[in-house]
């Protein structure tokens, strides 16, 4: 029975010769495989952003933040029971404040006081500064801003800008531009400058302010960072996450991921839909060789799992042609960038893609599951089917 069950399955799923049911075979192969290489593409430019935000957003806000809730004893004392802390790399204090920055033009933007030898510990600016800043010590007001901002107010390198400065009445303070910067994030390039944290101090409040800390990491995780600092500080601070900080954007990422992947899950289930058509045709075609087994004594049980396992041999090669389909497009796509993005909407100006293993196990786990799904329908009624009426007229 095992041989004669081996015998029909072959037959069923690789036919001598060219037939329909070879044709739809083969169709249900391709839909399946374009299902689940689509999806693997997509989900891999969602994976992809995912990275990149967090990259960026590191870079911008450093993995930790942490923002004291009163007085802690002084700058210099908090910094350095943070340095304490083992697993905690270096710490680098800031403060924020809005301004109007005024050259060729008027743009909005958000200050960042920082200092400059704590900030290079936690903060890559290799990376970020566009060519090498002038870090001359003896300009005392030096300002970096960001590539989006000068290219809107056509600013370079060594010009001079005002900064608007609130106060008993509105005036403006003179700026050097000695670096221009590039995070990658669209809005923050247009919007944040940074200057000295002591001038900032200066110029919008006044006093010496007990300022924000970031915090770079060294042999432990963002999670194990987070716990050893709330135990360490208690009540005296709030500490907080890159992804707490900029969770909306990063949750709208990870929403839009997953509905992406329920809604082309659909694609999928339509070509799983050809299956049935498959069946339905080999169940027809092979009607008098199933006729003959169930005459022999083969169960109903045995009837259902043959189709089942056809359908299943069908999602399994589809699945497979489909991931090497997906790479081969994930690369391409990688190599060959389609000039389709708009910066300032997207923040990128090309996709970034990361192929996740878990991403490509959940698209096999589904397409497979929906493919024997859609196996039980045909599997049934070829169980039902009387003997006595498919040999009727042999």
């Amino acid at each position: 029975m095992i041989h004669g069950l081996g015998f029909l399955m072959r037959r069923s799923l690789f036919p001598k010769g060219g037939s329909l049911l070879t044709l739809a075979l083969w169709i249900s192969v391709s839909g399946v495989a374009l299902g689940v290489a689509m999806l693997m593409l997509v989900l891999s430019v969602m994976s992809g952003f995912l990275d990149f935000l967090q990259t960026r957003y590191t870079e911008i806000t450093s993995p930790i933040v942490v923002i004291p809730k009163a007085e802690v004893g002084g700058q210099s004392t908090f910094k350095k029971t943070l340095e304490s802390i083992p697993g905690i790399k270096a710490v680098s204090p800031f403060h924020l404040s809005q301004s109007m920055l005024i050259k060729n033009g008027v743009g909005g933007v958000t200050l960042e006081g920082v200092t400059l030898e704590d900030s290079k510990k936690v903060t890559p600016w290799e990376k970020i500064w566009i060519d090498k800043p002038n870090l001359d010590p003896t300009i005392p007001n030096w300002i970096w801003i960001g590539k989006g901002l000068a290219t809107k107010l056509n600013i370079k390198k060594g010009d001079t800008v005002q900064l608007m400065v609130s106060g008993d009445q509105m005036r403006t303070e003179p700026f050097v531009v000695t670096g221009i910067t590039k995070f990658g994030i669209y809005e923050h390039d247009l919007r944040y400058s940074y200057i000295d944290l002591k001038k900032l101090e200066e110029l919008f409040y006044r006093r010496p302010l007990e300022p924000l800390y970031k915090v770079a990491l060294t042999g432990i995780s963002i999670d194990e960072g987070v716990q050893k600092l709330k135990e360490q500080l208690g009540e005296l601070a709030t500490v907080r996450k890159w992804s707490d900080i900029n969770q909306n954007i990063f949750r709208a990422v990870q929403h839009q991921k997953i509905m992406l992947f329920w809604v082309l899950d659909i694609v999928i289930a339509l070509a799983g839909m050809n299956v049935i058509n498959l069946l339905m045709m080999s169940t027809y075609q092979r009607k008098r060789d199933v006729a003959i087994l169930r005459a022999m004594g083969m169960r109903f049980k045995s009837i259902v799992l043959f189709f089942v396992g056809q359908g299943t041999v069908v999602g399994i090669i589809g699945i497979g042609v489909g991931v090497l389909l997906g790479l081969v497009l994930c690369e391409v796509v990688e190599r060959f960038q389609p000039a389709i993005l708009s910066e300032a909407i997207y923040n990128v100006n090309k996709l970034p893609l990361k192929v996740q293993a878990s991403d490509v196990s959940l698209i096999c786990v589904m397409a497979l599951l929906l493919c024997i799904v859609f196996s039980v329908i045909p599997a049934l009624k070829a169980a039902l089917s009387q003997p006595v009426q498919a040999l009727r007229y042999e």
